[in-house]
């Protein structure tokens, strides 16, 4: 038996898991980048907050950016 509607709610549920494996996928790679860029120009550690500040403050930027244009944006799903 199904519900009236829970189709679309599988679709969006779908779509959004969509959107996040492509945040990951768009942002994990530039996160670790940076860090490891910042090892090569920083003293300190990998502990460091100089080290991994700007390496995951850019990942979580472009994840939010990447979820909010699949989610909202004009291709969206």
């Amino acid at each position: 038996m199904t519900v009236a509607g829970s189709s679309s709610t599988a679709t969006s549920d779908h779509s959004t898991l969509t959107a996040v494996a492509y945040a990951l996928l768009f942002s994990v790679p530039i996160g670790v980048g940076v860090t490891v860029m910042m090892t090569r120009v920083a003293p300190g550690n990998l502990t460091d907050p100089l080290i991994v500040g700007p390496g995951l403050v850019l990942a979580v930027a472009v994840f939010v950016l990447v979820v909010v244009a699949a989610t909202r944006g004009d291709n969206a799903a």
